[in-house]
């Protein structure tokens, strides 16, 4: 009986050995995917803000005010970030000088479901504000905003010259509670 030294018949041990390693090296083996590429940086948050439409001027429903405002604006977020509605007050001025200033809160946008701006977000909401101020030339709205990327804080004016007009109506107006809607 011949003893054999070979993997494969004629072929010594050492070299079998040696191609047995040699072919186990080669491909075959798991290689792991490159990593993703890391997402691209969150943009800072935009906005801008202008009249969407007519202002009325209603008789207030609410017997402790004068009149109530109906203001359609349109908040259009510009940059691609996305931002949380604080607060939009209004200003009245007479003759540059102002006779009544009023805010709405967090509080009554968050109920109203609209305090997040999204990014590219546009859209037309109509804000109502009860005043006692009947006489006034001129408005000036500020909206506030904070800005989710980092937190930081920036407003945004409408001025009364964005608005297409001024109407006068003579319908008491009924005020939802959160006193904001949105027009779309």
């Amino acid at each position: 009986m011949k003893k054999t030294h070979s993997i494969v018949r004629g072929v010594p041990l050492a070299l079998g050995l040696a191609l047995v390693t040699l072919l186990s090296g080669c491909g075959g083996g798991v290689t792991n995917p490159p990593p993703p590429p890391p997402p691209p940086p969150v943009p800072p948050a935009a906005i801008t803000a202008r009249g969407a439409g007519v202002l009325v001027v209603h008789p207030s429903a609410d017997s402790r005010f004068v009149v109530a405002l109906e203001t359609p604006i349109r908040i259009t977020e510009t940059g691609g970030g996305t931002a949380d509605w604080n607060f939009a007050r209004m200003q009245l001025f007479l003759g540059g000088k102002e006779v009544e200033r009023f805010e709405l809160g967090a509080d009554f946008i968050n109920n109203a479901g609209f305090k997040r701006i999204a990014a590219n977000q546009n859209k037309t909401y109509s804000i109502i504000f009860r005043s006692n101020a009947d006489d006034f030339d001129d408005i000036v709205m500020t909206l506030g905003f904070s800005d989710l990327k980092d937190g930081r804080q920036f407003t945004a004016e409408i001025g009364l010259a964005t608005f297409e007009n001024i109407d006068i109506s003579i319908i008491p107006l009924s005020i939802p509670t959160h006193r904001i809607m949105r027009l779309d």
